[in-house]
């Protein structure tokens, strides 16, 4: 277990210092802060670190740390779950500054938050090796992990962003599953589910583990009840415990999701748009569009990772664990019915349980992780210096 552990860490280490270098690098050929979102010098400048540190504070990263501080006070700001937010600010022991806290957000915060994000990674990598190694075997379980590392926005896991605890919850729910521990699984789906939307589709993934274990005769019927009713009705407490707050508070629990359109990129909270929608709206945009406008290249990039994911997804039905391949399924797809494909390079990193697969390919698999380190240098030092990405 201790050798286990320090070598994740060694595999973090890496990949952390490279995303540093690529930080630093890309303030010397980026010479323009693109900035486009509010609160950089309110919330990010003041912490007088270095661009290539503050810069992983970028985009979302200024709203969980002004929801840190300030609680859901600005409007709008309940499209942001409140778990990542609320851990910041409980771990938060560190001194306050002589800022106003009126208008500025007080620097700790960005340090909790940072660290926060990075140790929860380190935590799921050392999981997600043990659960894929128990799953697979040894080599995969390291390939996969490769691969997540190098994904080209596996960034945000080691940004003010909650994708490192999403990441985190989601991996124990799989672990305690796969141990028979329900309800411990149905703990942690909880708070999942409060952190990210798609925690609420961990619901759907327990009710098939729970069918498939009573099928196989694993689960008495008793047992069912016991552990899997109440495993179920604990994964959506804390996505209902949050609507309620937003019901009491702001008179709408779905607060979260019709607040979606003030941030922009053509979102639509009501009506649901399919996927064929949102494809056909994309490829008329690709071709209206001047190539030359930054915002082509973010469609494209967009419209790619789309209809990658949903090849593989296609490619690896019945060749992965079906509980799984539902999870992935719904989550890639969740964000599109707001009529977007905006995001889906992050979100990308829900379909972590398609890793494994990816890495049986031995002879393209160093083409593979080629690929994803130079658009992954891209990707960084775009989003370091204030340019959307994901």
């Amino acid at each position: 277990m201790k050798n286990t552990f320090v070598k994740i860490l060694g595999y973090f280490s890496i990949w952390r210092i490279a995303l540093f270098l690529v930080a630093i690098l890309a303030g010397v050929l980026i010479v323009n802060f693109g900035g486009r979102f509010p609160y950089v010098d309110r919330v990010l400048t003041v912490t007088n670190l270095p661009n290539w540190i503050w810069g992983f504070g970028n985009f979302d990263g200024v709203h969980y740390l002004r929801l840190a501080q300030n609680g859901y006070s600005a409007e709008y700001s309940q499209a942001f779950f409140p778990l990542y937010p609320m851990l910041i600010k409980l771990f938060n022991f560190l001194p306050n500054g002589n800022l106003d806290l009126s208008l500025y957000t007080d620097p700790s915060f960005f340090y909790v938050g940072i660290f926060l994000s990075n140790l929860l990674f380190v935590f799921a990598l050392y999981f997600l090796y043990k659960l894929w190694g128990g799953e697979y075997n040894g080599k995969i379980s390291k390939l996969a992990l490769i691969l997540l590392l190098t994904f080209p926005t596996s960034f945000y896991f080691g940004s003010i962003y909650s994708e490192s605890l999403f990441l985190f919850l989601t991996v124990l729910v799989f672990w305690f599953t796969n141990k028979d521990k329900f309800i411990i699984a149905g703990i942690f789906a909880a708070l999942s589910s409060a952190t990210k939307v798609q925690g609420s589709l961990l619901f759907l993934y327990l009710l098939i583990e729970l069918i498939y274990r009573y099928k196989d005769g694993v689960l008495k019927k008793t047992e069912v009840v016991l552990k899997g009713v109440i495993s179920l009705i604990l994964s959506l407490t804390g996505i209902a415990s949050y609507m309620f707050y937003l019901g009491k508070h702001f008179g709408n629990p779905i607060y979260f999701l019709t607040s979606q359109p003030a941030f922009g990129a053509a979102r639509s909270s009501l009506p649901i748009i399919t996927l064929p929608q949102v494809f056909y709206r994309y490829i008329k945009m690709l071709i209206t569009v001047n190539p030359g406008n930054i915002s082509f290249w973010n469609s494209l990039l967009e419209l790619t990772v789309t209809v990658v994911l949903v090849g593989v997804l296609i490619y690896s039905f019945k060749k992965i664990k079906f509980s799984y391949w539902v999870f992935v399924l719904l989550a890639v797809i969740m964000p599109t019915l707001t009529g977007t494909l905006s995001s889906m390079p992050r979100y990308a990193l829900l379909a972590f349980p398609l890793f494994p697969l990816a890495a049986k390919f031995n002879k393209g698999f160093k083409y593979i992780i080629i690929a994803q380190v130079l658009l992954g240098v891209i990707l960084t030092a775009l989003f370091i210096r204030g340019y959307w990405v994901a």
